[in-house]
């Protein structure tokens, strides 16, 4: 019988290499299953809304003949990577915000939000299987923002998507509470707009839309359309009035702002003047309050005249006011 006298010999190499062969395909696999649950992980973490995205791109499929042959690029890719996990929640909690603002109160019972979801999807069960484990509120923002992406691939045929894409998630968000008739200015303006409506609501947007962009040029100029989007309520009250310091702001870049009154009128109009005559070389105290005598005056007369005051009569003060000097200057003449 032979007998291994050595611990140390051949045949223990041999063992000790074969136990190093099977622990090697060990390492691999434990290496290749560490990478797929953190690939998993990630997928995960981003999947919430790219699975809106889906919803949303099958819903308006359905509405849009366009966009049925082809997939448009991911809609919310920018948002996937700045929200995180709990991205649909966030938007959820930022709808809620903005139907407070706008006073609107949509509490659907849950066997309506889903047959509303059935109709957007046409049957898709694997987004079906998702949107039976959201909460409550994700699965009516999903509902929401799903028939407004619809209601916008209706009226704006081959174009909806890019449009949803550039005003992003929110902005698509404000478009389910709001109407789709923001939903131009929204993707022109991309998702910064949002901020006005979910601080001033419907009053401040009417401003928005029809004073500030209308300025948006020389707004930017001077560093008062940044201003504006940051804290627009300091511009504009809830009853869609231009504050002292709009008018104030305003004027500093050259508009006038017809909507203000009292003080905030009379310190826009000073500065408006001022401005002017600084450019010139007179702004001196008595040239500007005589200056802004007379630009008030020619608003006041206009007025008058739109209201059916015949022009002679409107200007009868100012002539009466100049009446010494035409004395003088014909006397002079004389």
């Amino acid at each position: 019988m032979l007998k291994n006298n050595d611990p140390g010999g051949f045949g223990s190499v041999m063992i000790r290499s074969n136990s190093r062969r099977m622990k090697k395909p060990s390492l691999g696999k434990s290496l290749i299953f560490s990478l797929l649950v953190l690939l998993q992980a990630t997928t995960l973490s981003a999947g919430s809304l790219s699975w809106l995205d889906d919803v949303i791109q099958a819903s308006m499929r359905q509405a849009d003949p366009k966009l049925v042959a082809s997939r448009p690029a991911r809609l919310f890719a920018r948002e996937s990577a700045e929200l995180g996990d709990d991205s649909l929640g966030v938007l959820a909690r930022r709808s809620d915000e903005l139907s407070q603002t706008a006073r609107i109160v949509d509490d659907p019972a849950a066997g309506l939000v889903e047959a509303r979801f059935t109709r957007l999807i046409a049957g898709n069960d694997e987004l079906a299987r998702d949107f039976a484990r959201l909460t409550t509120a994700e699965k009516k923002l999903a509902v929401q923002m799903g028939e407004a992406a619809q209601k916008l691939a209706r009226r704006f045929p081959g174009r909806s998507d890019a449009m949803i894409r550039s005003m992003g998630a929110d902005g698509l968000s404000a478009v389910a509470v709001y109407g789709d008739d923001v939903a131009e200015v929204l993707a022109a303006e991309g998702p910064q707009a949002v901020n006005v409506l979910r601080k001033t609501g419907r009053s401040g947007w009417k401003f928005f839309s029809e004073t500030v962009l209308p300025n948006k040029q020389k707004l930017a100029a001077t560093g008062v359309l940044t201003a504006f989007m940051v804290a627009p309520e300091e511009f504009v009250d809830m009853a869609g009035q231009a504050t002292d310091f709009a008018v104030r702001q305003f004027a500093s870049a050259g508009i006038q702002l017809a909507t203000a009154v009292g003080g905030g009128a009379v310190a826009g109009l000073e500065t408006a003047v001022g401005t002017w005559l600084e450019s010139k070389g007179l702004n001196f105290t008595m040239v500007r309050y005589v200056g802004m005598f007379l630009a008030g005056w020619v608003v006041f007369s206009s007025a008058m005249v739109l209201f059916g005051l015949p022009g002679r009569v409107a200007m009868a003060p100012v002539r009466l006011a100049l009446w010494p000097l035409r004395r003088i200057l014909k006397f002079a003449r004389g």
